[in-house]
């Protein structure tokens, strides 16, 4: 189930990681949430897998 709801959450990054962050979102088309959501969607379901 795919929820539409949002929550905002904040981070304190590097500006090095904050940079490839942003670099990678450009690359790939995505906004920094967007590109962030995904990694968390495939980590998460890599982890299941592994249990």
């Amino acid at each position: 189930m795919i929820s539409n709801e949002k929550k905002r959450v904040v981070v304190t990054l590097t500006k090095e990681v904050a940079d490839n962050l942003d670099k990678i979102a450009k690359q790939m088309g995505l906004s920094k949430s967007g590109l962030i959501t995904i990694w968390v969607n495939a980590n998460g379901k890599e982890n299941e897998q592994k249990k």
